[in-house]
């Protein structure tokens, strides 16, 4: 998290020129716009010119009545608490909040005191993304508020408390919070603020094979025609055609695509290389000509000058140059959907990880074997791209057996 030293206006400034980087209606705008004069009213009242999470806190505390969320508050209040979100996750240089919880988790035992520090020692040692930060901590307040329920401290656990405590969850819950709460038991061990790692209490889950859900995928003619349907001419139309290619061409991430940078290219060997944000294994693609092109296009005509070393920047005034957030991606892949004649994509899901199944699935029509398949997609595991078998149904279709004429003297009688 890198905190802006920035004054109000600026951040305002920068957090408008995000609503419409995200396509947000003219109404949302007009209405959050008008939230954020009364903001920057009330900070030229009080003679502030920084904006920083105190300041913040405190207007929420003064004006709205709280900083927390809750399922009590008006919608008014809601509204201003969302806005004052928003602005807090551009000072804090964070993902773009897209939406706002009901009500918001907060600590109520001890484990809230250790629980930041062990969040910054995660994302330090064990390279933690945002959204396992955030499963993490929606794990940890869930906790805590049952060790608050029970009247338990850290240290007064027993394998029955953390069986009592995921008993009502389903089977994916049960393995995940086990998970969570060892790697905070752990911790609370090699710290010293427990004097035995009582991790050892959190029994393993059975495992029980569940049956995995289909991916939403999109045919080859659905591809192109969503490619299509981008405005080429224009800079922010060039960035849009280059994302989408990205996405649908080699099945990036989003997160990949918004650190891909020049230094992952070798033009002498059309070759594209770069260890992937989430797992961080190596992978590798050919430099296809239309990848090679639309890079090369945007670069020179689209992309402006300066900024951070990727190659897909933002084009708004106030952070121009800066990479894009995965939600920035999401937003511009989503606004592709609505331009193309895709029937019933609402429906379906249409972010970019609908266009990495797509890949996949495409892959597979076209022959390429399982192997192949997990090495283009940079799979950590062989389970994932498993997957994607279970939506080939050509090749499912030759697996099928007739079923076999019965010779039977009881069934002839029950034909009867």
């Amino acid at each position: 998290m890198c905190k802006t030293n920035k004054s109000i206006s600026e951040i305002i400034d920068a957090y408008r020129c995000e609503l419409i980087d995200r396509g947000y209606s003219q109404g949302t705008f007009y209405d959050y716009s008008k939230i954020c004069r009364i903001i920057q009213k009330w900070w030229d009242k009080k003679g502030l010119k920084e904006f920083n999470e105190e300041n913040a806190f405190q207007f929420c505390d003064e004006f709205i009545g709280t900083r927390y969320l809750a399922p009590s508050l008006t919608s008014e209040q809601r509204r201003k608490l969302r806005v004052i979100r928003m602005l807090l996750s551009i000072y804090r240089d964070e993902d773009f909040e897209n939406y706002t919880p009901s009500h918001q988790k907060i600590f109520k035992t001890k484990l809230g005191d250790v629980f930041y520090p062990y969040i910054d020692w995660c994302i330090s040692t064990l390279k933690f993304t945002p959204s396992t930060v955030e499963t993490h901590k929606r794990v940890a307040t869930k906790f805590d508020s049952f060790l608050w329920a029970r009247g338990v401290n850290l240290a007064e656990v027993s394998s029955s408390l953390f069986e009592d405590f995921i008993t009502s969850e389903s089977k994916s819950n049960r393995v995940r919070y086990k998970g969570v709460l060892r790697n905070i038991y752990r911790y609370l061990y090699e710290t010293g603020i427990t004097k035995g790692d009582l991790s050892i209490f959190i029994l393993k889950e059975p495992y029980i094979r569940a049956a995995s859900k289909l991916p939403t995928t999109y045919t080859e003619e659905e591809i192109k025609n969503l490619i299509s349907s981008v405005d080429r001419s224009t800079p922010l139309g060039k960035r849009n055609y280059l994302i989408l290619l990205l996405a649908s061409e080699y099945g990036m991430r989003a997160s990949d695509i918004r650190s891909l940078s020049l230094k992952h290219i070798d033009w002498e060997s059309n070759t594209i290389l770069f260890n992937q944000q989430k797992t961080d294994i190596p992978v590798s693609y050919p430099l296809i000509p239309s990848i090679g092109n639309a890079i090369i296009e945007y670069l020179k005509y689209g992309r402006p000058p300066g900024g951070d070393d990727v190659i897909i920047v933002r084009h708004d005034s106030k952070r121009k140059g800066l990479r894009l957030s995965s939600g920035g991606i999401y937003s511009i892949v989503e606004g592709a959907f609505k331009n193309s004649n895709i029937s019933n994509w609402q429906k379906k899901k249409h972010g970019p990880h609908s266009l990495r199944h797509s890949f996949a699935s495409n892959l597979l029509k076209h022959g390429a074997g399982y192997y192949i398949i997990s090495m283009t997609m940079g799979h950590s595991y062989a389970e994932t791209t498993k997957t994607y078998l279970q939506i080939d149904f050509d090749q499912l279709r030759k697996c099928s057996l007739q079923i076999p004429v019965v010779r039977s003297i009881y069934y002839n009688h029950m034909a009867y």
